[in-house]
């Protein structure tokens, strides 16, 4: 019996976890390519959400999904919203970015040109009251703890799948992609070749 491709991702497909299965979350957008442009990829935020759900400084987790597959787990507290964090994807070919997320845009832009869906989903926790420790006393602050929710999400994933999200690279303890890995060291080479001759060119 012949298996064709098709075949063989429906088979594949059946060892991770769908959007579908998760019951808390919403979705905030698709991603895109963009044209001419030194980052290679863009998010479209639902019209149908306001601004203030998008910069909203709640803890939140984003989950990025394939094709329906969910395929990275992150969290994150920062301020600014889901807007700022997907900021640090986006933006990832320009100023000094770090592995996981140049890594994690090459992704993006290696499944959105095989025609892939990519879309961005969030789950987010009201900020509580809790009792913090000062220098000199406590005090009962508001606080957003997101990485006790981006566990439990993992653990949930983990407990389910045995596996972490295939573009959690280090929770599954597996290496980057070589090629991509490659061009993130190529990437700051020519960065900071850059950086050395725009100096020695200010000395003169």
């Amino acid at each position: 019996m012949e298996i064709s491709l098709k075949d063989t991702n429906f088979f594949l497909d059946r060892f991770s976890m769908h959007i579908k299965e998760v019951k808390t979350a919403i979705k905030i957008g698709d991603f895109v390519l963009r044209k001419n442009h030194r980052n290679k990829i863009d998010i479209k935020y639902l019209p149908s959400l306001s601004n203030k759900v998008l910069t909203d400084n709640s803890a939140r987790i984003y989950l990025i999904v394939q094709d329906g597959i969910i395929k990275k787990i992150g969290g994150s507290a920062s301020k600014g919203g889901i807007k700022a964090t997907m900021m640090f994807y986006i933006s990832a070919m320009t100023g000094s970015p770090g592995v996981p997320r140049f890594i994690v845009h090459l992704l993006l832009e290696r499944a959105l040109r095989s025609k892939s869906k990519v879309e961005l989903f969030m789950i987010t926790s009201p900020r509580t009251l809790a009792r913090v420790s000062g220098l000199f006393g406590y005090k009962r602050v508001e606080i957003a703890s997101f990485k006790e929710m981006e566990d439990l999400c993992k653990s949930d994933y983990y407990r389910r799948e045995k596996k972490y999200p295939e573009w959690n690279f280090q929770e599954n303890h597996e290496p980057y992609p070589p090629e991509l890995a490659g061009e993130h060291n190529a990437y700051h080479q020519k960065r900071l070749k850059k950086i050395r001759s725009n100096f020695s060119a200010g000395k003169k």
